[in-house]
């Protein structure tokens, strides 16, 4: 079978069967394909590498050849002859406190990204606290990474990303940190919480507490401003004292609820900064027998999973991970292409359950 043609094989197995040929994987390869197709090695290097010069018909039989022989190129030898790994890596948060697992819902939809693109992944489990000097750099290296994803909560002040920028390789985050080799996408988190006050207003709540996250925190500011926003269209100014703080755990944010309920008894609703705290206020609540959404309503934000299996069911506002994972990576390609960091902002969506309801004259 010379280059240039081709038939159709509708079972390859039963082909290679007919030709006295077995399937190859590590001991066959590049020669077993080549045997069983009568090409050259080289050819079939060619298609399976990506490089040029193979009629595209072949490089598609090849292909399908291979993968039905069950060969699988070999990452390390083509490193060693200076082939590019196509491997990046994705970095994620080891807490050493209770905090929101919700970037794991980010895994697959990037891992699949990645995989249209030709690249895969590897994932990097890293000590959020305590962090290890040139860690980032010891996982690039050894593993010939061409890029990386730094998932939240890494922000500008923590030492990997601060490694991150100096090393000047391909990196996306979360965070809103930007350089000349790093490129940022995020949430439009100032949105979520006008999305937020204007859902509790319409709601018939005026008195609205606010439970925050750590006040520093970049996200933390852009929600309380945006929720403050809202209730001002509807000329409402938040009162400060009805803000409660918290640091994202479930605990917190049940002492956070109880405390704001004390200082304002006649307070009908709660918009919580992350959805760990507001299933901690609803907990704080339920077991004190104020029932939700009954007596008091509350939002919350982040869109985790689990939030539909509460009691009630929390509406939040629903981070759109796979949006947020998709533009990841065609910064990423970005990047990896020449282009210059940019940052990109994805709008959240307004989840609507059980866990608020219509304030009636009688509240």
């Amino acid at each position: 079978m010379n280059e240039g043609e081709f038939f159709n094989v509708d079972d390859l197995s039963k082909w290679f069967a007919l030709k006295g040929l077995k399937a190859a994987n590590v001991d066959g390869g590049i020669k077993a394909v080549a045997k069983a197709l009568n090409l050259s090695p080289s050819t079939v290097s060619r298609a399976l590498n990506g490089v040029y010069g193979v009629n595209p018909a072949t490089r598609e039989l090849i292909q399908e050849t291979a993968k039905a022989m069950g060969y699988v190129p070999h990452l390390g030898a083509k490193q060693l002859v200076g082939k590019s790994s196509n491997l990046i890596g994705v970095f994620f948060p080891q807490f050493e406190f209770e905090a929101s697992s919700g970037f794991v819902d980010m895994f697959s939809p990037l891992q699949q990204a990645l995989q249209r693109n030709g690249k895969d992944a590897l994932f990097f489990s890293i000590p959020f606290l305590n962090y290890p000097n040139n860690l980032l750099t010891e996982c690039i290296s050894s593993r010939s990474l061409e890029g990386c994803l730094l998932l939240p909560a890494f922000s500008e002040s923590h030492p990997m990303v601060q490694e991150a920028l100096k090393l000047q390789i391909p990196c996306v985050n979360f965070e809103d940190v930007v350089g000349p080799h790093c490129s940022s996408v995020i949430t439009d988190d100032r949105e979520g919480g006008r999305l937020a006050g204007r859902k509790l207003f319409a709601e018939g709540h005026q008195i609205i507490g606010y439970i925050n996250g750590p006040a520093h925190i970049r996200i933390c500011k852009d929600r309380y401003g945006g929720f403050c926003e809202a209730l001002m269209e509807a000329g409402i100014e938040h009162d400060a004292s009805l803000v409660g703080n918290g640091d994202f755990s479930g605990s917190s944010g049940a002492q956070a609820a109880k405390a704001l309920k004390q200082l304002h008894p006649e307070m009908t609703a709660i918009f919580c900064a992350n959805d760990l705290m507001a299933m901690g206020a609803i907990m704080e609540f339920t077991s004190n027998g104020i029932s939700v959404p009954e007596s008091l309503s509350i939002i919350g934000f982040d869109g985790d999973s689990y939030t539909a299996y509460t009691a009630p069911p929390l509406t939040t506002i629903s981070i759109q991970r796979e949006d947020v994972s998709t533009r990841a990576i065609e910064l990423l390609m970005e990047l990896l292409t020449g282009h210059p960091g940019r940052k990109s902002s994805i709008p959240p969506k307004l989840l609507e359950r059980q866990s608020v309801m219509k304030r009636s004259n009688n509240n």
